[in-house]
């Protein structure tokens, strides 16, 4: 195992060598916001303060801060790398490769996370009161698909379906449904009876539809017993349900198709569901689970916790525990699968795990508390949303790496 530098001795190891902080730097003055759609043309007619951003990045500067003007709730990338959209309060911002903000997108309420189609044509802004937009990037127009109440929403691998889970009071008393929405005539064109849904996820493929939950009327247990419900995507039909640990709040399928894990904050464990065996194994973690991502070939996956990052082994279900900075709240991996990086909201860094090693290779200084966290198809640029200060971060992956990994000096 990897020895790790403990943070705090990392930061004063740092400075010690004489090595500035990676210090952002002012916000990049950008040109007067074109209309919705309207893309900012040429060089000329931005102003001289743009630097080259591929030739002449000072090699421990981050390459530019953008002010968007509201609190950044998330952040999601074109497929081709060519627009940023950043969600705000009150509106999506998009901002081109060349960091100019070339559109915003009036929202009736706060975007709470985006999910961007396959094919880039198609964004998809979930509010906090649960409702359901879809954006056409070649426009910009909006079109409601669910107008609220969902709790967990996830997209087919497709584009072509929405699923939307959500509770209902009816005369016989509570219910539950998963509604399946047509996204090109945003209509319901199916409905599987499911209560108490409180995420979703979706196969690679699309074949399959997960759907945890747990029956949040029974107060005679303090932790109620989770389910996992399996629904094929083709009939609509419930395949079938089994028992998972207590309370789960979220799960994610491994990008090969073999595994579900499932997180469980009350008792600080990960379910991991083995779907070519059927079986399913409590991990143990020293820390309350948040998030989970997987590694681009599912041989691992990262648990965003509380206060640490854990990595399991997904075929022996081995732990490691990295501690970064204070507060983690965004994780995202490169596409190579070699590096995590991972916002610290609690300190204003952000931590780049060497995946090999399972170490904190470096740690980056930014400004204020950054809370989500994108990177580029290419895993060329890393756009940190900071949720006080209303600018978005895009720093450069070279330069990052350019940098000396403190705990193997």
């Amino acid at each position: 195992m990897a020895v790790r530098t403990p943070y705090a001795a990392r930061r004063t190891s740092r400075a010690w060598r004489g090595r500035a902080p990676l210090a952002p730097p002012p916000p990049v003055v950008l040109t007067p916001e074109p209309q919705v759609g309207q893309e900012v043309e040429d060089r000329d007619r931005a102003t001289g303060s743009e630097p080259d951003f591929e030739d002449s990045t000072p090699a421990e500067t981050a390459t530019a801060t953008i002010s968007v003007d509201g609190r950044v709730h998330d952040i999601a990338v074109s497929p081709d790398g060519q627009h940023v959209y950043v969600a705000r309060p009150d509106s999506i911002v998009v901002i081109n490769n060349r960091h100019h903000i070339v559109g915003r997108i009036p929202l009736r309420e706060p975007g709470k996370s985006l999910v961007i189609g396959a094919d880039g044509k198609q964004l998809f802004v979930v509010d906090y009161e649960g409702a359901v937009v879809v954006v056409d990037t070649r426009d910009h127009t909006t079109q409601t698909l669910w107008g609220g109440g969902a709790s967990a929403v996830v997209v087919s691998p497709n584009g072509r379906h929405l699923y939307a889970a959500h509770n209902q009071n009816t005369d016989g008393g509570a219910d539950g449904a998963v509604s399946v929405i047509d996204i090109a005539s945003a209509t319901t064109v199916a409905t599987v009876a499911l209560y108490g849904v409180v995420a979703l996820a979706m196969s690679p493929d699309g074949s399959r539809l997960y759907a945890i939950s747990y029956d949040r009327r029974t107060t005679y247990y303090q932790y109620p017993a989770g389910r996992l419900t399996t629904i094929d995507t083709a009939s609509h039909a419930v395949l079938n349900t089994v028992g998972v640990g207590a309370c789960p709040e979220t799960i994610t399928a491994s990008p090969d198709g073999a595994y579900l894990y499932i997180t469980h904050y009350d008792t600080c464990s990960v379910s991991a569901v083995n779907l070519t065996t059927g079986g399913a194994t409590s991990v143990a973690l020293r820390d309350a689970p948040l998030a989970v991502v997987f590694a681009p070939d599912s041989g691992h996956a990262y648990v965003r916790n509380v206060h640490s990052l854990t990595v399991i082994d997904t075929t022996t279900n081995d732990v490691d525990d990295i501690d970064t900075g204070e507060l983690p709240r965004g994780l995202q991996l490169s596409p190579d699968g070699k590096r995590a990086y991972i916002t610290n909201f609690g300190d204003g860094t952000l931590s780049v795990v060497d995946t090999i090693t399972n170490c904190v290779a470096t740690t980056v200084d930014l400004p204020g508390h950054p809370e989500t966290v994108a990177v580029d198809p290419e895993g060329e640029r890393i756009y940190v949303g900071d949720y006080w200060s209303g600018a978005v971060a895009m720093i450069s992956v070279p330069t990052v790496c350019d940098l000396h990994t403190d705990a193997g000096d």
